[in-house]
């Protein structure tokens, strides 16, 4: 609240300074409401920390949440009339003859609703003397209560023990370091799962109590008192009480008591950031011997950051069943009520999230009750239940009170999205921009801003990150929230909105066929949505979950879906507040052309609407624009002229470029805040390379990601790739590079060393790099940047280099990782390239395979999918001193392997898939391999032995073969046991402490008595 509310003062005091009030005669009232915001926002600090406990406080904040969002309202509907009346007539009228001025309706209007609004205002400034809010700073919300101790209270703790046997050892090997600094460990995670009973585990296990000597404990909660730690610490050893000594004094007889021991030191429950007064107390605490340890538990990744030395032990979840045993303990007072119980226990113990708090406080709450109300519990949300009774939401609320201010607010709003689900951190900052939860700051753009937030929300253990989706993919992008960080942030949301937000963020959900209003509204049937709509003018954000984002196995959405939002309604163009606007994944074809009176739009998400055709023609009005997203819209044919104007975007994931009456790519020239990526589509309709270099790509210095594409297939082609290449020229922050379509002879233009990775598709290019743009480069040519180069599906290529160019570029003098696919017509031989570290060819069965041996820095070939190729020239293998790994995956018709596999001398990695010819293994080959760690065979049916030169293989650690016909191993010196393997799928042998595993199909019985005859 606190930070919209400044927000809002902000907006006031700009809009006075511009003298915009004059316009409506209410400049007098927008000071004084400016000043009544001052003062509320002034003890609104006091106000977060009481309502918990204080019902007027809480009522006194959801009346001001109210009357905040009424002037937001009025100053929006002022600000936008403003400057669309400023937008429209511009040539006649300076901003001090605004139209609007003279519109005596409207004036009459905004005066009304002002003067109501600051009559409400001074009632709520009133009302904050009688509740006594204070404006000094806020005392600390920790109370003695939530002391702890070095006693594990519990008498049975549950999951820990891995945990507690890791961090045991770790801290007992110190010892062995030559570094006589105390070695810092922190635990970390969410409130109440467990961090403090962790470290009370390590601390009293006796290992750990023989090992160090003395063992100290300090509570140190929010306030970072260096000396009153001292001051505890001392206590600790002494087991007295000590007077009130001064600050040098105290530090001096720390150390005395300290030095030259092995000491373990835990500082429980740390939230301070401040990185100035840790050092100060850690230069006391330098002064014990090798091997000293200090353990740190906190919520904050910031915290373990600063602090540590040691790697940060990030505290998981328990399971359902253990936290169901913890519940148990504590809910069950004999086993009949159990038997009677526990499939509702069970259900509601999936509301713990494995939090181990949660699970411990709900069964000692259900203890006495009935079963009636154990089903309460059960269709109850956390948050709803007695806080005096369960206690865990104010553990939790601790976190949400230690955010800045600025914080709160976007903490609090990710009530917005499911339970469990997964948020894309791009959407919730451009939720947050919407609900002017986040604003610029001067020096930060608000999208920097949002993005600060978020990862500050990480690092405080509110956000966690998403390891991997259901397609075991990462994504960066992404984090959700454990279940009772949700259930505090819909605590805070409740109690402080009341609901009333549910006003300004709308969520469609098809898949579920209802819509889902955000706090706390759920009306069923779609039908209702229009009609809904015309009720909702104070929207900010409408969201449309279609359900065509889980009916992926139809290329065609079948008729009962497709019907369901293929259009907007009318109403929605009504809504003049919403700043955003997300159709992302629906069926939408196009989109009515009144969605341009949205003069407040912001962010217009259509991202993969697979359907949408065109854009409407009257983009252009809406200035405010910032965000225009359009990945993956595959059928989007025609952009109109004049999205140009629109010099507020920051994202303009695509242009379609069109003719006269289209976009064209000159209009690229103003929209130099451009960030992250850009595709254009059609650039074989640009007529003149004059209209490319217009675009001035070379000033859009936030852009990453380029993609620039040529339909070759289409009948309007000016022939001039090479020139338009030439001309968009990019900034030299541009770090990805994509092609495709593209018809030049020659592919690299001179400016193309500044970027790190470029990926080439389906160009008819001959060469990469003519003797033309070799000198043009050449001339250019600062430090290459050029790291990685993708060359897929290019049938006219020959070779890297035109037959007429000497010597290496100095483009490639950088390049590490170098990737062929279906390239047919290369044959020429491959350059020198002296950074080269990977290489990976597929499909390419004319490659001058010999001149990979130029290639000395390699240190991973990978070699697939090439048909009618018997054998690799000898010359291949050699000078790759340092490749570490090589594959070869479907050479279907390959015989043998070069003798000069025994040059490898550091090959750690050798893959041999599918390879369907293959006889036998060179004997001589495999008796360099020396470094041979793994060794993967599979699908090579003609090989039925291994050869003897496999006993040569002393770094071996794994050999897997699978789908193989052979039927023994060579004779070995050393003895072999033979163990099966549950599900019978392979055997694993021991030999010289090393574990061979072989994989096997047809002939596992054969192995197995073959062994079996050895012993």
């Amino acid at each position: 609240m606190e930070a919209f509310v400044g927000i809002l003062v902000d907006t006031l005091n700009s809009m006075i300074e511009e003298e915009l009030g004059l316009l409506c005669g209410v400049a007098t009232n927008m000071q004084k409401l400016s000043r009544l915001l001052s003062t509320i926002k002034a003890v609104l600090e006091d106000a977060e920390q009481k309502q918990f406990t204080n019902k007027p406080i809480l009522q006194w904040l959801q009346e001001l949440n109210v009357v905040a969002h009424e002037i937001d309202d009025v100053l929006d509907d002022y600000a936008a009339e403003a400057s669309r009346v400023k937008y429209k007539n511009s040539v006649r009228f300076s901003l001090m003859c605004y139209p609007v001025a003279g519109n005596l309706v409207f004036r009459h209007r905004i005066g009304k609703r002002m003067k109501q609004i600051l009559e409400k205002f001074n009632a709520i400034a009133d009302e904050r003397i009688k509740l006594d809010l204070s404006d000094q700073k806020r005392g600390s919300y920790f109370n003695a209560s939530l002391e702890t101790g070095s006693m594990v209270n519990e008498p049975e703790v549950l999951g820990r023990d891995e945990e507690k046997e890791q961090i045991v050892h770790i801290l007992m090997k110190e010892k062995d370091r030559d570094d006589q600094n105390a070695s810092i460990l922190p635990i970390v995670g969410v409130g109440g799962l467990g961090k403090t009973t962790l470290a009370q585990l390590v601390f009293n296990d006796e290992r750990i109590a023989k090992h160090f000597e003395p063992k100290l404990w300090v509570w140190v909660s929010e306030d970072f008192d260096g000396k009153r730690i001292i001051k505890a610490l001392i206590e600790s050893v002494e087991k007295t009480s000590i007077g009130d000594l001064a600050l040098n004094t105290l530090q001096r007889k720390l150390q005395e008591l300290l030095r030259g021991k092995r000491y373990l030191i835990v500082l429980d429950d740390v939230w301070n950031e401040n990185t100035r007064e840790w050092k100060k107390l850690k230069s006391v605490l330098e002064c014990g011997s090798s091997g000293s340890s200090i353990v740190v538990t906190t919520r904050k990744q910031k915290v373990a950051e600063i602090m540590r030395t040691l790697e940060t032990r990030y505290l998981l979840s328990l399971s359902d069943d253990q936290c169901w045993s913890l519940f148990r303990q504590q809910a069950f007072d004999c086993q009949e009520k159990q038997e009677r119980l526990e499939a509702i226990g069970r259900e509601i113990v999936k509301k713990c999230g494995g939090v181990p708090l949660a699970a411990k406080a709900l069964g000692g709450f259900l203890r006495f009750k009935s079963e009636a109300e154990w089903n309460s519990v059960k269709c109850s949300e956390l948050w709803n239940l007695p806080e005096d009774e369960t206690h865990i939401l104010p553990a939790l609320r601790l976190s949400y009170l230690n955010l800045p201010v600025e914080l709160r607010g976007c903490f609090a709003y990710c009530a917005v999205f499911p339970k469990g689900s997964k948020i894309e951190k791009e959407e919730v900052i451009h939720l947050w921009m919407a609900n002017g939860l986040i604003s610029s700051n001067g020096t930060m753009e608000v999208e920097d801003v949002g993005d600060a937030v978020v990862t500050e929300l990480h690092h405080r253990s509110l956000f966690q990150a998403v390891e991997k989706d259901e397609f075991g993919l990462v994504h960066d992008d992404t984090f959700e929230m454990h279940d009772l960080v949700h259930d505090l942030a819909r605590s805070v949301m409740e109690a402080k909105h009341g609901g009333t937000e549910s006003n300004r963020t709308m969520m469609l959900d098809l898949r579920d066929d209802q819509l889902t209003m955000a706090f706390p509204i759920t009306i069923t049937g779609i039908d209702q949505f229009s009609s809904f709509l015309s009720k909702c003018g104070s929207l900010r954000a409408l969201i449309v979950r279609s359900l065509r984002e889980i009916v992926i196995e139809f290329t065609e959405l079948p008729p009962a879906v497709s019907k369901k939002f293929t259009e907007l309604p009318p109403a929605v163009s009504k809504l003049k507040h919403l700043r955003h606007l997300n159709l992302s994944r629906s069926s939408i074809v196009e989109l009515p052309n009144s969605i341009c009176d949205l003069w407040n739009l912001q962010i217009l998400n259509l991202n993969d609407c697979k359907y949408l055709r065109s854009l409407p023609k009257g983009m252009r009005f809406l200035r405010n624009l910032r965000h225009l997203c359009l990945q993956g819209c595959g059928n989007l044919t025609h952009m109109p002229s004049g999205i140009g104007k629109l010099t507020c975007l920051r994202t303009l994931s695509m242009v379609v470029l069109g003719g006269k009456s289209g976009f064209r790519l000159s209009e690229l020239r103003g929209l130099n805040n451009l960030r992250e990526e850009l595709t254009i589509e059609h650039l074989e309709r640009v007529e003149d390379k004059k209209h490319a270099k217009e675009a001035c790509l070379i000033r859009k210095q936030s852009l990453r990601k380029l993609r620039l594409n040529w339909d070759s297939k289409s009948t309007f082609q000016q022939y001039n790739d090479e020139e338009v290449l030439e001309a968009l020229k990019p900034c030299p922050s541009l770090q990805y590079l994509s092609i495709s379509g593209f018809e030049g002879s020659s592919l690299f233009p001179s400016w193309i060393s500044t970027v790190t990775e470029v990926d080439v598709v389906e160009s008819a290019a001959e060469y990469i790099v003519g003797a033309q743009e070799s000198t043009a480069a050449s001339a250019a040519m600062s430090p290459s940047s050029l790291k990685q180069l993708e060359l897929e599906n290019m049938p006219n290529l020959k070779g890297m280099l035109g037959r007429e160019v000497q010597g290496t570029p100095g483009v490639f003098s950088q390049l590490q990782s170098l990737s062929f696919y279906r390239c047919p017509m290369l044959t020429l031989p491959l350059p020198r390239m002296p950074s080269l570290k990977e290489l990976h060819i597929e499909q390419c069965p004319n490659m001058a395979w010999a001149s990979i041996s130029n290639l000395t820095s390699l240190n991973s070939l990978r070699i697939m999918d090439i048909e009618g190729f018997s054998c690799f020239p000898e010359e291949m293998l050699q000078n790759l001193s340092l490749l570490e790994s090589l594959e070869i995956r479907w050479v279907s018709d390959l015989r043998a392997l070069p003798r000069s596999l025994a040059s490898l001398t550091a090959l750690k990695e050798l893959t041999i898939d599918h390879c369907l010819e293959l006889e036998s293994l060179p004997e001589e080959g495999l008796r360099g391999l020396a470094s041979l760690q793994k060794l993967d065979i599979e699908g090579c049916y003609n090989l039925v032995s291994l050869s003897m030169g496999t006993k040569a293989l002393k770094s071996l650690t794994h050999l897997r073969i699978a789908r193989s016909n052979m039927a023994d191993l060579p004779e070995e010196d050393h003895s072999i046991e033979p163990s099966t393997i549950p599900g019978n799928k392979f055997i694993q042998l021991f030999a010289a402490r090393k574990s061979f595993h072989i994989y096997h199909v047809t002939i596992q019985s054969t192995i197995l008595s073959n062994l079996a005859e050895r012993r």
